[in-house]
């Protein structure tokens, strides 16, 4: 089992002043509405390799990001929806279609379009603890979750800490979820919400009998922690993959699993 992280004194000041800017969010939650970003069409792409990779992503998957985000949006989700399908391709490995879904800590849930083409669930919804965060034109993180939410059917945002979600899923993703104090606070927030334990227990309560809970972590570092803690929590990994050649260039290779009870 992997041990507790120490946390220095610069983390914890970091943390106070996260905590602070936290609390201000939440108390001005004032919105300008739902964000609808502006379509790019057609995506203009110099790089030989992205530019093939991407015609084959939509031709396997019909997706056209291109036609309703803007080309950076579209562009990271053409990212995970080639990560997602060279995973389920390296462990020669169906995906779950179909099902009802939840997806962990979604932040501006920018990637709900590129889990519509892989999953096609039955019902989507994005849960994001930090939904008031403001941005520069004054929209809040909520207002452009919902916005991408709209284009689809049978999808939402739920601004809610998932550790208190009671909520049953048959599939439960989590992008690079906390389980370190140094990401947490160079995202932002205060160390009192580094709760990996209580959060992939909770993931775990959630997971229906026969459901499946994909975890992505930046590097092998973070996955080894997540491991020890869906193993805690009586999770059984199926398979694991580490990506070794992101379509958009990450820090550390990123290491995709799927547990199920």
């Amino acid at each position: 089992m992997q041990s507790t992280p120490k946390r220095s004194l610069p983390q914890r000041l970091r943390s106070l002043r996260n905590h602070l800017s936290l609390h201000i969010s939440n108390r001005i939650r004032f919105s300008r509405g739902d964000y609808v970003e502006r379509a790019c069409d057609p995506l203009s792409l110099s790089d030989a390799h992205l530019n093939s990779r991407v015609a084959a992503l939509r031709l396997k998957y019909g997706a056209s990001f291109e036609t309703h985000l803007t080309q950076e949006t579209s562009l990271n989700n053409y990212a995970y929806l080639d990560m997602l399908d060279r995973a389920w391709s390296a462990v020669q490995e169906t995906p779950p279609q179909g099902c009802v879904m939840a997806d962990v800590g979604c932040a501006s849930f920018w990637y709900a379009a590129a889990l519509q083409a892989f999953f096609r669930p039955r019902r989507l919804t994005g849960y994001e603890l930090e939904a008031f965060r403001r941005y520069a034109n004054g929209h809040t993180r909520q207002d452009y979750a919902r916005g991408y939410a709209r284009a689809w059917p049978e999808t939402a945002f739920v601004a809610a800490d998932y550790r208190r979600v009671n909520e049953t899923a048959e599939l439960i993703t989590c992008w690079f979820p906390f389980v370190s104090p140094d990401p947490i606070i160079a995202w932002g927030l205060p160390l009192n919400l580094l709760k990996p334990k209580e959060l992939i227990a909770r993931i775990a309560a959630n997971l229906s009998a026969g459901g499946g809970f994909l975890m992505v972590n930046h590097g092998r570092e973070e996955a080894l922690i997540a491991a020890d803690l869906c193993i805690s929590a009586g999770l059984t990994r199926r398979w694991q993959w580490i990506d070794p050649s992101p379509l958009r260039p990450r820090p550390q290779p990123p290491v995709a699993s799927y547990w199920q009870h």
